[in-house]
């Protein structure tokens, strides 16, 4: 019997608190022939012999732990995993704010990471994936390992909270001194029996433009209170708390203090019914409702902000920067008027990729196979063609045959071209494209795969281009692209968007298994 390790927890608990309680092995089956389980278990230890099993295990001899109040057959056993990636190195601790796996109480905790140099094994990541375990595991362990945070799969995580005092409390007061242009006091909140002797308080005044003042440096002794007169008004307030022996136990990153509160009410009036009439068998009358709410007024609290244009100004620079880095970060672009230079910026993305392309366009035919599907630099790349049957039933006019035969001339061979050009005009679009394909890939060492989907309309009505993991959003067709107004984007979350056009790349045939398929005309 093997038993491999999905996450483990290390929890150093405070003095103060009451004593910890585990829990006895729970089991879940996952759902398949064979003798699988996932097991979970709470174990209480002696402070230094959970060090000393995650310094065992950090070294490679990974073993169940053996709780001396609650023994259990199995305990001592081998468990598999690792090997592991010490973070920081140890015996060194990092203070974490983003303890997803912990309870509130345990944030601000210095934490040790033993991470896995590999992956989980291609079986458990699949088994821990059924709705049924990944539900299971979600409630044992008070996070999402399986979507939300994979990288903690094989994991084990050393917390250990502030040992000397549970929070800090700050206030402002009245200014203790002419110089001052604000005067704080902060105070420590120490856990039972502690002392707060060597603790030592810094705080940063940043400014509106980014510069940083001189920091207040406090040590703490007996007296657990401080109070600091600050030179000029803070703006953005920086904390942070270190102790000689224990290292950094609390900081803050600059954040705005709130002066002023602005709250705006609104009262309802009615609630409105909205009547939409039928449209058609396929789109029946339905109604909604929509709340009808008045402005009941502003309110203000708080203290009246100095030189507020000035702080309006600079906040504002600041966003539109912001807006500016976002745009350029998602690779937003506007075409209007501009089919040429629209063509050629998709173009160039898709001669940047190294692995593989996914056109997804219900209007992509024989043309836009030409001016996009050659765009590939890269020897090997695998480019597919998710079109829509819609656009290969249509008839299409000799003019655009022409225009394919030039296009022809630059990318093939005389030879090529009449072959591909047999039938003429009258030839249909689903089977001239399959024609193309043939000729203008003829030295290619991989063809393109093109798939075509079903429906009058097609299922899919956007527009996307998927480059080796990323995926650019076009609100126009390939083959109309920048002639009216329209907007490309990167999408900031692409993975669910192509895990759905795959499900439509698998469900539609390939093109040469439609225009086999498909109805001979009447």
């Amino acid at each position: 019997t093997s038993r491999h390790l999905l996450f483990g927890m290390i929890e150093l608990r405070p003095n103060e608190f009451p004593d910890a309680v585990g829990c006895p092995v729970k089991n879940l089956h996952i759902g398949d022939k064979g003798r699988r389980y996932l097991h979970y278990r709470r174990f209480v230890l002696p402070a230094a012999d959970a060090i000393d099993w995650y310094e065992t295990a950090a070294g490679g001899n990974l073993i169940l732990p053996s709780d001396p109040n609650n023994p259990t057959p199995g305990d001592g056993a081998k468990l598999e995993g690792g090997p592991f990636v010490q973070e920081p190195p140890w015996p060194h601790l990092a203070m974490s704010k983003e303890l997803v796996f912990a309870p509130d109480w345990m944030q601000d905790s210095r934490t040790h990471f033993l991470l896995p140099k590999h992956v989980l094994p291609p079986e458990i990541s699949k088994n821990i994936r059924m709705d049924r375990n990944e539900a299971m595991l979600k409630e044992w362990l008070n996070f999402d390992i399986v979507n939300a945070y994979p990288e903690y799969q094989g994991a084990i995580c050393l917390v250990a909270p502030n040992p000397l005092f549970r929070s800090i409390e700050r206030t402002h007061v009245e200014q203790t001194t002419v110089k001052s242009a604000e005067t704080v006091a902060y105070k420590l909140v120490a856990r039972q029996g502690q002392r707060l002797d060597g603790l030592r308080l810094e705080i940063v005044n940043e400014r509106l433009g980014g510069g940083r003042m001189t920091p207040l440096v406090h040590e703490f002794g007996q007296d657990a209170i401080v109070v600091l007169d600050f030179p000029a008004e803070v703006h953005l307030e920086e904390l942070s708390i270190t102790h000689p022996r224990h290292g950094l136990l609390n900081w803050y990153e600059p954040v705005p203090i709130a002066r002023t509160i602005h709250t705006r009410m609104g009262m309802l009036q009615r609630r409105k019914t909205i009547q939409v009439p039928a449209d058609g068998r396929k789109r029946p009358e339905y109604e909604y409702e929509v709340d009808e709410v008045v402005d009941a007024g502003e309110t203000v609290s708080g203290d009246d902000l100095k030189n507020l244009h000035v702080l309006s100004r600079f906040t504002e620079a600041k966003s539109r920067r912001s807006r500016r880095q976002a745009a350029i970060d998602y690779d937003q672009q506007w075409f209007h008027r501009a089919p040429g230079e629209a063509a050629e910026y998709v173009r160039q993305i898709i001669g940047r990729a190294r692995d593989t392309v996914l056109i997804v366009d219900p209007y992509f035919a024989g043309r836009e196979l030409l001016a996009f599907g050659h765009a590939t630099s890269r020897i090997g790349v695998t480019l597919r063609i998710l079109t829509s049957a819609q656009v290969l039933k249509e008839a299409k006019a000799a003019w655009w045959w022409k225009l394919w035969k030039l296009c022809l001339r630059i990318l093939t061979s005389t030879q090529g071209l009449k072959k591909a050009g047999r039938g003429g005009p009258n030839i249909d679009p689903g089977s001239q494209l399959l024609k193309l394909l043939d000729a203008t890939f003829k030295t290619y060492s991989t063809k393109p795969e093109i798939h075509v989907l079903s429906g009058d309309p097609p299922p899919v009505h956007d527009r996307f281009l998927i480059v080796d993991g990323s995926v650019w959003f076009s609100g126009n067709s390939l083959h109309t692209i920048g002639e009216r107004a329209g907007m490309i984007i990167k999408l900031p979350d692409p993975e669910p968007v192509i895990a759905l056009l795959e499900a439509f790349w698998h469900e539609a045939p390939t093109l040469s298994d439609w225009l086999s398929n498909r109805q001979a005309p009447s």
